[in-house]
């Protein structure tokens, strides 16, 4: 059935039949209701490609992930963030089109999908753009809201971002109260920017408290559950000298951390405290349930949403809220908050 079709057998022309399906405020709602039933009850739905044709839009939002994507399995956040996007995504009849970072024979895929407008927005979640990748999206006015990731000063002037440094400094103002535990950092390796920002607010946290971090107390391991783990198995022999406060980058290195703990027989939160960051579903589903930062991605994500729309519909996007502070959420891997 086409539209032509759909519309005599609803007594309309085929221009309402298309407004009413793309929701224009031309139709009346009851109208809306009358050809969305009648379209749902047929199987009926425009042919995307055929009104790209027509609009110069495509229907589809591009989401860049970072150089560390792992795929869904290993990358569990990411695989949150994708979620959450294609639910709300999916309220503005968008679909959704991973573009993965690497360069082919025939240039960037970042490049190629951009130049050749095959989205009508981009959601990038790396944690910076290459100069090159900014000029392009300046020079070509394409839609872009950078996510999760802190802002660049080379990046679009709008962004939905996590104020990591901030989420780091609570993190220290709570570990800063025990004395009798030496505060631990492990990070990503190589991923020096996020790292800064994690420790610069530990650090700030501490400093509240009269306290430090120290360089000897700061490690990395790759973003994995297994090198997690690794890494806990080389702490514990420090841990039979003192007591440790760790934070770790994010919450799968917290997991495989506190996987090692268990097996170790090393009491947590007793011996050793942890903290990971982001608070995926996974943190909750063993024992003991990690205490994390929680990233405010039921906020973020439809005001960026929001905001992309906005930018590709040409609105007006000043006042726009672009950052969320974390949260610190305490479960079963820390002490009761002192005070």
């Amino acid at each position: 059935m086409n539209s032509r079709e759909l519309a005599k057998l609803l007594g309309v022309s085929q221009a309402t039949v298309s407004r009413a399906l793309n929701g224009s405020a031309l139709v009346t709602d009851e109208t809306k209701e009358r050809v969305l039933r009648k379209a749902a009850e047929f199987g009926f739905e425009l042919n995307s490609h055929a009104r790209s044709l027509k609009t110069n839009k495509t229907g589809t939002i591009g989401v860049l992930f970072s150089k560390y994507f792992q795929g869904m399995t290993g990358t569990p956040m990411l695989a949150h963030l994708y979620d959450s996007l294609q639910r709300e995504l999916i309220k503005y009849d968008y679909d959704v089109m991973i573009v993965y970072d690497y360069d082919t024979d025939g240039g960037s895929v970042f490049e190629r999908v951009i130049r050749k407008r095959k989205v009508d927005g981009l959601i990038t979640v790396r944690a910076v753009l290459s100069e090159h990748e900014t000029n392009l999206i300046k020079n070509l006015n394409f839609p872009c809201v950078p996510m999760l990731m802190a802002r660049q000063k080379n990046e679009a002037p709008y962004s939905s971002y996590s104020d990591i440094e901030y989420g780091g400094r609570l993190v220290g103002r709570f570990y800063g109260t025990f004395s009798e535990y030496d505060v631990v950092y492990v990070g990503f390796e190589g991923e020096e920017m996020e790292n800064s920002r994690r420790i610069r607010g530990l650090r700030k946290g501490l400093h509240e408290h009269g306290r430090v971090l120290s360089e000897k107390n700061v490690h990395s391991c790759l973003m994995t559950f297994d090198s997690g783990y690794e890494t806990a198995l080389k702490l514990l022999s420090t841990m039979k000298k003192r007591k440790l406060a760790i934070f770790a980058y994010n919450d799968i290195i917290a997991l495989g951390m506190l996987n090692a703990f268990r097996e170790a027989d090393i009491d947590v939160p007793e011996q050793v405290q942890l903290i990971g960051l982001d608070d995926i579903p996974l943190s909750t589903w063993i024992r003991p349930h990690l205490s994390t930062l929680h990233v405010a991605i039921e906020e973020m994500v439809p005001n960026g949403c929001k905001l992309l729309r906005d930018m590709i519909e040409g609105r007006d996007i000043t006042g726009y809220k672009t950052s969320y502070k974390p949260r610190l959420v305490h479960r079963d891997t820390t002490m009761p908050v002192k005070g």
